[in-house]
């Protein structure tokens, strides 16, 4: 069992590493942005795991609900940045896959 103050702690930290992972995303980073998704992801395995002894009250919850939404939105422009990204280098692998089985059909 965990405390409110846990969970507080968990979206205390989410919020500014979103955010900093907006920069590094913004700023084509990929190697930063991979690092500190990382250090996401492990936040929010922390916060699935706690399980509350008491409900948040309610000023914590008005401050959770600030703190989810500039989440979600770093979330969300992350991704408007990113998915185009993932196209280019799934086109560049596709390409790159296809010169490689021309070349083994045909020599180099």
């Amino acid at each position: 069992m965990a405390s409110q103050h846990n969970v507080m702690d968990c979206y205390e930290q989410l919020a500014p590493l979103t955010s900093r992972m907006l920069e590094l995303a913004r700023a084509s980073d990929w190697d930063g942005l991979v690092l500190l998704e990382q250090q996401f992801l492990s936040c929010v395995e922390r916060l699935k795991e706690i399980e509350l002894t008491a409900p948040l009250g309610p000023s914590q919850l008005v401050r959770k609900h600030d703190l989810l939404t500039l989440i979600l939105a770093a979330d969300a422009e992350i991704r408007d940045i990113v998915t185009p990204e993932l196209a280019q280098l799934s086109r560049l692998l596709g390409n790159l896959h296809r010169q490689q089985h021309l070349n083994h059909a045909y020599g180099q």
